[in-house]
């Protein structure tokens, strides 16, 4: 697998589409295009664009081919943004079951009346 094919799998399994993939990165489509098609090999800018955006891609083998796609073991900043993710989301599900529970007893409040 060459450096080009390389790079179309981590849009692959990574983005959800070379536009995606593109506004991420900063490499834009037409780039991304040429290296699709071969046209163009794989820059060392693009490269360390890519690294910078995927921190878990192993640039070994992004650059080489050499060892698995993904770095092994996580770093300690890695676990705690993803904590910090999991910590915001929470706070959004609670933020809008309290909203959701609040429009129920308004409703409720609402059919009462009714009666």
């Amino acid at each position: 697998m060459n450096i080009n094919q390389r790079v179309n799998l981590i849009i692959e399994k990574l983005s959800s589409s070379k536009t995606a993939f593109s506004q991420a990165t900063g490499i834009s489509t037409v780039i991304l295009s040429h290296i699709n098609s071969g046209r163009n090999k794989v820059s060392l800018s693009a490269c360390e664009s890519i690294l910078k955006t995927y921190p878990t891609i192993n640039a070994e083998w992004l650059l080489l081919g050499v060892g698995s796609m993904y770095k092994t073991g996580h770093t300690s900043s890695e676990i705690e943004r993803l904590k910090n993710a999991i910590d915001q989301l929470e706070e959004e599900v609670s933020r809008y079951q309290i909203s959701l529970t609040t429009k129920v007893r308004f409703l409720k409040e609402e059919i009462k009346k009714m009666r």
